[in-house]
């Protein structure tokens, strides 16, 4: 038996009602379950309503919108941080016309007022005012505005008629919005003031208020009250357009007017009745003439014209001597541009510089550019290139007149005629410098050194040194005898002494012997026992890998 028999058999009004409903009322009461308890079919059924729900709900009020609008506004923004694109197709059409209108309204404004300050101020009357704004401490656009304006409203206030509450106001100045509700309530009073005072038909109030330069201009309908502020005598026909607007607005929110209770948001689309009230006229309008104006915005303008083409064709002619000098930068042996960096007028340049590259403000003259202009930030560092290997074998190792230096491939040529010594030294200072892996001396020959032919000194007559005892004595053969040796005889006594086999070479210099070559152990060691027997000598210097390993 199911569960349901087994309810059923418990509860006695359970069993009674299945009897007297059979199976058919069970399952009507799990249908009608089932549709409060499944949200899809619940879902389903309030869908079918729903449209015609809110219709229904914003006929009685207001209390929907503003309850959903928290939620429309944080799904919006939602979508707009998403994807702003849809948002902004669908506004397209309508955001495009709205802008070009505000923008040819500007402009129009702009140049109406531009006109009428250019034609006062080319004038006898113009200077007259411009004197009287200096001596007055105002601005020549409020002179001007003063001895010009017909006209012009400043603020328009719609008010309930019964109730006395602002329904809309619109201005000129946007400021003036957070005290309309306080003016508005300074009408109503002053108006109810002067009905009860002075008028016998509480139908009539105030037509027109006047404070110096300033009128209230009141209209009244049935419902509302039209109060409009203006600077200046307006003229009769804007009467009949204050009053002509009033009877419209009368009759286009006839239904809300009875039934307004305090919310003034049904009249926020009265505003296109009343900003066609905010208008303004000065004298001599349609009588001036624009010459002055268009002279002097067309002198403006070719001015304009001529500088922006003046300033760009310097620009352009500036960036083209630019790029020429970093392409000749570029292209200069060693130098490596890295990165170019461009504030205003101000260049600057890092990268890496050979020492003996060519030095790059000498360049700048050649394109008209500056040095003020331009700074360096370049790394020093060794090119490998063929001629900057040759500057520094040149620079090192300062050869002689004699010989020629040449580098290829890695290798030092040397060619031409020098001493031993000097070609010993080379060969070691060499294999310091970057890029020279081998020395080629193949193609040097040695100069000999010339022989020294000892010659007798004359003899001393007798007759010089008894005419002159303040003469030494000392004889011309010692001064030979002590003077120095030069670095050949020295090299010589060291071969003599030394006795070098035919693979070692030897130098002298400055109280060193360089021995290099091949040769064994044994010669060696003589040679570092031997040679501080020159006295001349203080110092050998022999290369490790000149030392040959004999085979026994």
């Amino acid at each position: 038996m199911s569960e349901n028999n087994n309810k059923s058999s418990d509860n006695p009004l359970d069993a009674l009602r299945s009897l007297l409903g059979g199976g058919e009322e069970a399952k009507r009461i799990e249908a009608i379950e089932e549709r409060f308890e499944n949200e899809q079919i619940l879902a389903q059924d309030i869908a079918a309503v729903l449209a015609e729900a809110i219709e229904i709900r914003n006929k009685e009020d207001s209390k929907l919108g503003k309850t959903l609008a928290p939620t429309i506004e944080e799904a919006l923004r939602s979508s707009i941080t998403r994807n702003p694109q849809p948002l902004s197709d669908a506004l397209f059409p309508v955001m495009g016309p709205a802008i070009r209108k505000s923008i040819n309204n500007t402009i129009t404004e702009m140049m109406q007022s531009l006109n009428q300050t250019l034609e006062n101020s080319f004038s006898i009357q113009g200077l007259k005012w411009r004197l009287e704004a200096k001596r007055t401490g105002k601005t020549f656009a409020e002179v001007v505005m003063v001895n010009t304006l017909v006209y012009r409203v400043e603020q328009v206030f719609l008010i309930h008629k019964e109730t006395g509450l602002l329904l809309h106001h619109v201005s000129h100045d946007p400021a003036l919005t957070a005290d309309a509700d306080v003016v508005s309530s300074m009408l109503t009073a002053v108006q109810d003031f002067v009905r009860d005072s002075f008028a016998s038909n509480t139908s009539q109030g105030i037509d027109n208020l006047r404070m110096g330069d300033l009128e209230v201009m009141i209209e009244t309908s049935p419902d509302v009250v039209l109060a409009v502020i203006c600077r200046g005598n307006p003229p009769r026909s804007f009467t009949n357009e204050v009053q002509e607007t009033i009877e419209h607005i009368q009759q286009l929110y006839a239904s809300e007017l009875q039934a307004f209770e305090g919310d003034t948001e049904v009249f926020e689309k009265v505003s296109g009745n009343l900003e066609p009230l905010l208008v303004q006229d000065f004298k001599g309008n349609t009588k001036s003439s624009p010459v002055k104006a268009i002279v002097l915005l067309a002198s403006i303008a070719l001015f304009i014209a001529w500088w922006v083409g003046s300033s760009a064709i310097q620009g352009n002619q500036s960036q083209t001597a630019w790029n020429n000098y970093i392409t000749q930068l570029q292209a200069e042996p060693g130098i490596v541009v890295g990165h170019v960096n461009i504030q205003g007028n101000q260049y600057t340049i890092s990268g890496l510089r050979d020492p003996l590259s060519v030095d790059p403000y000498t360049l700048l003259s050649n394109h008209d550019l500056g040095t003020q202009t331009v700074s360096f930030h370049m790394q020093p560092y060794h090119s490998l290139q063929n001629e900057f290997v040759l500057k520094r074998a040149y620079k090192r190792l300062q050869p002689p007149e004699s010989i020629k230096l040449s580098y290829q491939d890695n290798v030092l040529f040397i060619q031409g005629a020098t001493k031993p010594n000097w070609l010993d030294n080379a060969v070691t200072k060499a294999r310091y410098i970057s890029g020279i892996h081998r020395v080629d001396s193949t193609q040097v020959s040695f100069i000999k050194p010339p022989t020294v032919h000892k010659t007798k000194p004359k003899p001393i007559p007798i007759s010089r040194l008894i005419s002159k005892p303040e003469v030494s004595f000392s004889s011309p053969e010692k001064k030979v005898l002590k003077r120095s040796l030069t670095d050949a005889e020295i090299l010589k006594l060291a071969i003599a002494l030394l006795k070098p086999p035919s693979s070692i070479q030897m130098s002298y210099s400055n109280g060193t012997l360089f021995v290099s070559g091949l040769s064994t152990k044994a010669w060696v060691e003589y040679a570092n026992s031997n040679y501080s027997r020159i006295e001349q000598i203080r110092r050998l210097f022999v290369s490790n890998h000149s030392i040959k390993k004999e085979n026994s």
